[in-house]
């Protein structure tokens, strides 16, 4: 029998671009698109029907000044005013070897909510992250801290609903939370706090949140969803991790072109697979991340050379201590990880 990597590959020899004709029909108000391959089919392909989903679909979600209808939008894409939640599937690019979706595609999910709960709330913004009041004094959002609780991992085809709100903002700190979970089960996947400061876009330094900004976004400020994740683990200090002391260091890590974002530096999702990534590797294959917590303490852009450094903790099992910084030694950014078993070596040892 063909493997199905084999039948797809034969497509683009045996159908040609005219016979591709793309059509539209709707069952159960579901839109379907229907992929006809006219005559010239392979004889062990009948025909395929592709379900596109309605779960990502930019052109509504981020409408970036097109005209479109606010209700339906507030109906799909807010519970109420103050929490954006919006739908993803799993794509089979985003699993990883465990046949999960991975970390990196689940934190991506929170990003593009995060940025919508922007746009949606007295905190709105222009472009990626900047109010008219911040552009005016040179200001954006950089994020400071994370802290990140999972419960499961979806697999391929799964649905996860994701729901952020502002959960706290002070003079000094924005905080965003969101909770990830099965779109049809209700099980549990994820959990995210993650904590904004503001800094001078020219000098690169800290600012206060200016009162505008900060009266604006106070209605917003909603903790009725969730409560904050663990306090003892914010108060646990993160230490810094000596090199005499790790146990894993991956030297010569680029940012590629491809890892910066709109503001020009490494997409803060980036600075977490390098950790992941300076993790010895018999953890890597046997184990997934229950929990994380991270702080960045410096940019890296396009030219910087880092190193992945982990340790492992002498308090709890399964955890380590990581550093991630530059060829130099300047820090860019410590963490604490915990794992546990993989679900998918479990099921196997069971079966």
């Amino acid at each position: 029998m063909p493997t199905i990597s084999g039948v797809l590959s034969s497509f683009p020899l045996m159908v040609p671009p005219s016979k591709l004709m793309r059509g539209r029909s709707i069952d159960n108000n579901n839109a379907i698109n229907l992929y006809n391959f006219g005559t010239s089919l392979p004889s062990h392909v009948t025909r395929l029907q592709v379900k596109v989903d309605n779960f990502q679909d930019p052109l509504k979600i981020n409408n970036f000044g097109k005209t479109v209808n606010h209700e339906l939008e507030k109906r799909r894409f807010t519970q109420d005013g103050y929490v954006v939640g919006q739908n993803f599937l799993v794509r089979l690019y985003e699993l990883d070897i465990h046949e999960k979706a991975s970390l990196e595609a689940l934190l991506n999910y929170t990003q593009e909510t995060g940025l919508n709960l922007f746009q949606s709330s007295g905190l709105r913004v222009e472009g990626f992250g900047v109010s008219k009041e911040m552009n005016s004094r040179n200001l954006i959002w950089v994020i400071g801290r994370m802290q990140v609780e999972v419960d499961s991992y979806p697999s391929w085809g799964d649905i996860v609903q994701v729901e952020t709100w502002c959960s706290g903002l002070t003079k000094h700190c924005l905080t965003c939370s969101s909770r990830l979970t099965d779109a049809n089960t209700g099980t549990k996947i994820m959990r995210v706090d993650s904590e904004f400061v503001m800094i001078n876009e020219k000098t690169r330094r800290l600012s206060r949140i200016p009162e505008e900004i900060k009266a604006s976004g106070d209605p917003y400020v909603k903790d009725y969803l969730d409560p904050p994740l663990s306090v003892d683990d914010k108060l646990r200090k993160l230490q810094k991790l000596d090199e005499d002391k790790a146990d894993y260091i991956l030297r010569g890590i680029k940012p590629l072109w491809f890892d910066l974002d709109p503001n020009q530096h490494v997409n803060n999702v980036k600075y977490i697979s390098w950790i992941l990534e300076g993790t010895p590797e018999a953890v890597r294959e046997n184990y997934e991340l229950s929990a994380f917590t991270l702080e960045y303490r410096r940019e890296c852009g396009r030219n910087s050379v880092l190193q992945s450094l982990s340790g492992a903790s002498n308090e709890v099992p399964n955890e380590y201590y990581h550093l991630l910084r530059l060829e130099n030694g300047n820090e860019v950014a410590r963490a604490r990880t915990l794992w546990r078993k993989s679900s998918k070596i479990e099921c196997n040892s069971m079966n």
